[in-house]
């Protein structure tokens, strides 16, 4: 049960096959700055009951990787009280696999974003109040060049989906996903992944209304972007990249199925406005 089955499947038998029931646990996989936040919200009024797996940035008495743990124990620990049909977190793969395994049915989805954007949008968001640290974020980096010279800020996408990229290749980084997860949707795409999303959930028809945490437009956040630096975060940027560039590759060829499939439901919206061209989280 995996994303690259859409290799070899029509989209509706990939919808078919893989449509989840009662006892299936839906996780979502939040990578910071794709649409997550808008996406969750719209998962916990579909599918209850739910759970944002969340920490306290506040919270200085361990690191966060020890938060996160024990924010997974803990949402472990209560579903076998009341089993959920839903969860989210900015949870890298390690703790996704304990999820899983502690879950009959666990199915993984997920949402990325062009790399380009999403080091940017990332940036801009932990420069505002609504990053809790946001003014350490500041002090260490000052200018958006020294956030993409940092470690801290490539490859996010692949961390979170592979956890950890130390001596991963490209090719590996596209195999794994592919195989860790049920289901890859795409920003700019963000409408035709939603609707098959929620289809695969048993809902069918379903469209995004949610737009959350959209990084305000202030003096913090004004950012001065110059080829030469969307070049250094193509360059520095190498795993998000592959990784992107292969679930686009997995996607187009089931655009024009999509068009036929929702049809129906919107007749009225344009071939590019069903795959997200249109759509306004570009600026979040």
């Amino acid at each position: 049960m995996a994303f690259n089955d859409l290799a070899r499947m029509s989209l509706s038998r990939f919808i078919e096959t893989h449509r989840g029931d009662d006892r299936t646990l839906w996780l979502f996989q939040h990578i910071p700055k794709t649409a997550g936040s808008s996406f969750s919200t719209e998962l916990r009024t579909r599918n209850r009951p739910y759970r944002n797996i969340c920490v306290d940035y506040a919270d200085a008495s361990m690191s966060h990787e020890d938060k996160i743990a024990q924010s997974v124990t803990t949402f472990l620990q209560m579903a076998q009280d009341q089993p959920f049909r839903s969860a989210s977190g900015h949870l890298k793969l390690p703790q996704i696999r304990r999820v899983a395994e502690a879950s009959a049915d666990c199915r993984v989805i997920t949402f990325l974003r062009q790399p380009e954007a999403r080091v940017i949008s990332d940036y801009r968001y932990q420069r505002t109040p609504m990053h809790p640290p946001h003014q350490d974020f500041i002090r260490a980096f000052p200018t958006l060049e020294s956030y993409v010279r940092s470690s801290e800020s490539q490859n996010k996408m692949a961390d979170f989906l592979l956890g950890g990229t130390e001596g991963v290749s490209a090719a590996e980084a596209a195999a794994q996903v592919g195989e860790s997860h049920l289901f890859l949707g795409l920003l700019e795409q963000y409408p035709m992944s939603f609707n098959i999303v929620f289809r695969l959930m048993g809902h069918d028809g379903l469209w995004p209304s949610e737009h959350k945490r959209k990084t305000p437009e202030t003096e913090a956040t004004k950012v001065d972007i110059s080829q030469d630096l969307r070049r250094m975060i193509r360059r520095t940027n190498p795993l998000d990249i592959a990784i992107y560039a292969y679930v686009h590759r997995m996607l187009a060829p089931h655009r024009q199925a999509f068009r036929q499939l929702s049809r129906p439901q919107h007749a009225g919206k344009t071939a590019e406005s069903l795959n997200g061209s249109v759509l306004s989280h570009g600026n979040s």
